[in-house]
């Protein structure tokens, strides 16, 4: 009987000790998650960058918004736009530039999301269009029109690593690089690759991580 009671007891002190964890783990009303962790939040994130197409300097701008899960991995939903200069074309002999945008799916597996500086890496799966614009420049600088010669949708797929800054509990800033694969353009205008690149900015993140 003693030892009965002495087993019966030591249960008693294990799962003590266990629901104090366990009170302690639960609080503010925080639960596991399937990914590992206990948090769900969320952000939104706005961003600018650098990139070439069809060999031109181009500017991008794009915005982000999912979920994160227990710390550790962000889902969601995000969407691009850019436009490259404008340059002659000698078959048109026009002022030309590519302009369109793209959105789709990422995910973004975050590694130490503690610390200070870390990393993450996006991978964006989406579809988009894209637009081949002539720019008549006539003398009169307010009478100058935009036409689009040539438009095509295609598929994107674009992975990324990003040098994260903790900058306040609800900001983070990230510095990133991309490397964009689109299926390949069918039009006589430029390269069937023009599209694929890379591309190089910042992004300002706003949440709870």
């Amino acid at each position: 009987m003693k030892k009965i009671f002495g087993i019966i007891a030591a249960l008693c002190c294990a799962t003590i000790i266990y629901a104090q964890d366990e009170g302690n783990e639960y609080t503010n009303n925080e639960f596991k998650t399937i990914f590992g962790g206990k948090n769900i939040g969320g952000y939104g994130a706005v961003g600018v960058g650098y990139t070439t197409i069809d060999d031109k300097d181009a500017i991008v701008f794009n915005a982000r918004g999912g979920a994160v899960l227990g710390h550790w991995l962000a889902m969601g939903l995000t969407g691009t736009g850019f436009m490259n200069e404008y340059s002659h074309n000698n078959k048109l002999n026009e002022k030309v530039s590519m302009v369109g945008g793209y959105g789709g799916f990422f995910v973004e597996p975050i590694i130490m999301p503690f610390s200070g500086v870390h990393v993450t890496f996006p991978i964006t799966a989406g579809i988009g269009g894209i637009s081949y614009t002539t720019f008549e420049d006539d003398e009169d600088e307010w009478d100058q029109e935009n036409n689009n010669e040539a438009g095509q949708s295609f598929f994107v797929i674009e992975p990324g690593i990003e040098i994260e800054f903790n900058i306040f509990k609800f900001m983070r800033m990230s510095v990133f690089g991309t490397y964009r694969y689109v299926t390949e353009l069918d039009w006589e205008y430029t390269s069937s690759t023009a599209m694929n690149s890379v591309s190089a900015g910042l992004i300002f993140k706003f949440g709870k991580f």
